[in-house]
Order: structure tokens, then C-alpha cells, then sequence
């Protein structure tokens, strides 16, 4: 997607220009200030079946209506387009950057745009949702799952890994399917690390020998003596101090541990798995004793938003006995358009609130506010792009406190971030008396 064009007094396209776009797989369309087709890859021709020599040298708007032009919002206001859902004609769908093309003097001379074909994603079927539901249960099996899942579960790879990736990308679920499909005898333990003190999270990972508990002939199990046979996931591994995740190292590398106060070694019977958001968060000795694998956020996986939204609205709708409500295709767009920050915890949630809200058919005004903030409209004037990001942001914490009934602790969980920086937000935003408000009615 284009970012800051270089700037040009000349846009014709020469032939390394054309080369160069006729290997980019989205479409690429120029337009100088007129509106003249100057550029029109092969990408474009493919998208919307017309060949180059028939629209390069005629104004763009003998072909697509001014109204659904996006070089044209461009090329009045001079603001830039990220992102955004597009749909230029009936039966196409795209993911939309855009930006003005400058002169030597600063001036705008004409605009670029890039778009990304989503039509066939648009258009996929809820059969297809119900089918997957019933065929894969609780987690639905996309590209990127399989992968990290085939990761940790190959023969011959190390039993031990630490899985990385931002709050709510299923980590969790990934491992909790892996010791299901690798089919341990023992059970599937998940602890939450916090960061407490040094030794009272090695008791709990490790355990103690009677010495350090009630009666001197007692012993406190640990978390790995207590995962002994299956898997012990360790969430939020780089909470722990940093010496207990150094005897964790130690203990994957020798295959033993030492119970604190102990006297002898116990064999490491389990297979550890440790969550954190990067590998860089956890301790040196730890991020080298575990083999990572990485689960990457929606943003970066946008093929698979929308399947993942039919996924939990198809759930949803069964475990309340209901019929599950069809897709259209402008929601769908902006559904597979919108980044969710959140990742899948925001698309549970926002597929739970919609089915409460849709009667048949799912429209883009049942959507979150964020998303239906991502149709692409012809500007009216020059808006800064600082006030676009402050407005969605703004946005996405409405939505949050409307979600969790005014609790803002509940709201900051919902946007992954603390209850202070939320609280500062409201106050950077003006909002800081926002009321309580209810959720909308649940429909069974």
C-alpha cells in the first residue's frame, strides 16, 4: 500500500515504472489532476476486465462513477486513504490505499491507488461457516493456526516452546489444541505467571519440600510436578522474576528441577509451553531454552477476519438455538477491511453483539462503530489524518464502555490496555464523564 509518494513532475509511466507495477499483485491505477488515466496496471485490468489501451488517456469517470472514485476524494482534499473499504462497483470488493501524487513544488499533480481484491472472500458463503463449526468444534483450523500448530506438534521438533504473539491472537487455544492432537496421557494445566516475589513463584512453579511448608513431612507439589505426563502452559511467562525464569531454562535444558528447600532432583516430566507477547520479553536464558513460534495479529492476517467473524456468529447463534443470520456483502467488506485490534477476542465479542442486534441479515450499521468507520466516503474536506486516528479511537472506547455496562476495568480489558491508560484517554478525549450505559437487550 503506497505511504509518502516520491514527488514527480512528470507522470507518465516510463517502462520501468510499468514493469515494476505489472509485478504488483494489487491494483494500481494513476490519474493526473485532470482525472486522466495515466497508469493502469495488470493487476486493474484483471479486476475490473478492462485493458489498459482502452483507459489510459481517458478521464477515469467514463468508466467508474465520480462518486465511488477514490483518486477523486483524493485529489480534492489532498488527504491520504489507509486502509479502507471500497466497493467501486456491485460486484467488486476492495481493500483501498490511496494518496496524492506532488510536483516538484509541493503541488498536488495528480493521485495513486492500490487496491486489494476481496470479492471472493466477501461472498464466501455462511454454509461454509456452519460446515466448519461443525467440523472443527470449538477452534476454527485457518492458515495460520495450522501452521503453528503443525510447529509444535511435528516429530522430532523439541517437545519444550514459547509461543509469542499480542493479547487475544489464541495463544491459549493454539496449545491447549496441540497437547489434544500430540494425545498426552497427562492433563493440560494452564497457570497465569504474575509477578510476584522471586520465591513464591518458584514454590508454585516448582514446589517445596516439607521444610518450607506446614509439617516437616509434607511436600507442595509444584505446577510441574502437577502437569506431570501432559502440558504446563505458562501464560504470561515474562511476568515471572527473572531468576525463576532462569531455573526454568535450566530445567528444560537438564530435563530435572529442584523443588525449593529440596535436596534431591526430580525428573522433568511434562512438556512446557510459555505464552509472552514477543520473544524479547522474556529472559535471555529463557527465550534460548524454548523454540518460539509466533501467532501474528489479525492486522497481519486479514484473509482470515471474516471467516473467523462467521465462525463465532454461526457459535453464537447455535448455543442460543438460533438460526444464524446471513453476511452481507457491505458488512462483510468492512469486516474484512477493519485491522481488530483486539484480534479474536474483539471478534468473539463483536460477533456476540451483532447476533443480538441482527434480525435475518447482519448490516453494517449492527457492526462495531470502529468498523463502520472504515466505509470509504467522499471527503468533504481536508481532515487530518491525527483527527482520524483520534476519532477512531475515540470510537472503540465508546463502544468498550457500552460493552461492559460503564465498567471501565471491564472496558480496559476490552482494549487491551491498563485501567490508568484508559482513564487518561477519557480524559485526552474529553470524556472522562462518560456515564454508565447498558448493553442492548440479548434476543435468544
Amino acid at each position: 500500500m503506497p505511504g509518502e509518494i516520491a514527488r514527480t513532475s512528470d507522470l507518465q509511466s516510463d517502462i520501468v515504472l510499468r514493469a515494476l507495477l505489472d509485478v504488483v499483485d494489487d491494483a494500481v491505477t494513476v490519474v493526473d489532476r485532470a482525472g486522466t488515466v495515466v497508469a493502469w496496471n495488470r493487476a486493474a485490468e484483471a479486476l475490473y476486465g478492462i485493458p489498459a489501451e482502452d483507459i489510459v488517456g481517458r478521464p477515469i469517470t467514463d468508466f467508474f462513477a465520480l462518486e465511488s472514485l477514490a483518486v477523486h476524494s483524493v485529489l480534492t482534499t489532498g488527504a491520504h486513504i489507509d486502509h479502507a473499504y471500497h466497493r467501486p462497483r456491485p460486484d467488486v470488493h476492495v481493500l483501498i490505499s490511496a494518496a496524492p501524487v506532488q510536483d516538484e513544488h509541493g503541488e498536488i499533480a495528480g493521485a495513486i491507488a492500490v487496491e486489494r481484491d476481496m470479492t471472493v472472500l466477501v461472498r464466501m458463503g455462511e454454509e461454509n461457516a456452519r460446515h466448519l463449526v461443525q467440523a472443527q468444534g470449538d477452534m476454527l483450523r485457518t492458515q495460520t493456526v495450522d501452521r503453528v500448530l503443525n510447529t509444535l506438534t511435528a516429530p522430532g521438533r523439541p517437545r519444550h516452546a514459547l509461543v509469542v504473539g499480542a493479547r487475544g491472537t489464541g495463544k491459549r487455544t493454539v496449545a491447549e489444541a496441540s497437547h489434544r492432537l500430540l494425545r498426552l496421557q497427562g492433563p493440560f494445566l494452564a497457570v497465569r505467571a504474575e509477578p510476584r516475589a522471586a520465591a513464591l513463584m518458584d514454590v508454585a512453579l516448582f514446589g517445596a519440600d516439607g521444610s518450607l511448608v506446614l509439617s516437616p513431612e509434607a511436600r507442595r507439589e509444584g505446577w510441574i510436578e502437577r502437569a506431570a505426563g501432559g502440558t504446563l502452559l505458562l501464560q504470561d511467562a515474562h511476568l515471572m522474576p527473572s531468576a525463576v525464569q532462569a531455573k526454568l531454562a535450566a530445567a528444560i535444558e537438564e530435563h530435572w528441577f529442584r523443588p525449593l528447600g529440596g535436596h534431591r532432583d526430580l525428573p522433568l516430566r511434562c512438556r512446557i509451553l510459555a505464552t509472552a507477547p514477543t520473544a524479547d520479553a522474556v529472559d535471555p536464558a529463557l527465550a534460548r531454552a524454548l523454540p518460539m513460534v509466533e501467532l501474528p495479529p489479525i492486522a497481519e492476517r486479514r484473509d482470515e477476519s471474516l471467516l473467523l467473524f462467521h465462525f463465532w456468529l454461526t457459535r453464537w447463534a447455535k448455543e442460543r438455538g438460533a438460526i444464524p443470520p446471513r453476511v452481507s456483502e457491505e458488512a462483510a467488506g468492512l469486516i474484512q477491511a477493519y485491522a481488530w485490534p483486539g484480534n479474536i477476542e474483539e471478534i468473539v465479542q463483536a460477533a456476540r453483539r451483532t447476533l443480538s442486534m441482527a434480525e435475518g441479515e447482519v448490516r453494517p450499521e449492527h457492526l462495531p462503530e470502529a468498523v463502520r468507520a472504515l466505509h470509504l466516503k467522499p471527503a468533504r474536506r481536508r481532515v487530518p489524518l491525527a483527527d482520524q486516528s483520534k476519532e477512531l479511537e475515540r470510537a472503540r472506547i465508546r463502544e468498550a464502555l457500552e460493552e461492559s455496562g460503564g465498567n471501565k476495568s471491564r472496558a480496559a480489558q476490552l482494549l487491551g490496555i491498563s485501567r490508568a491508560a484508559l482513564y487518561y484517554k477519557l480524559k485526552q478525549h474529553g470524556m472522562d464523564d462518560v456515564t454508565r450505559s447498558r448493553r442492548p437487550a440479548s434476543r435468544g
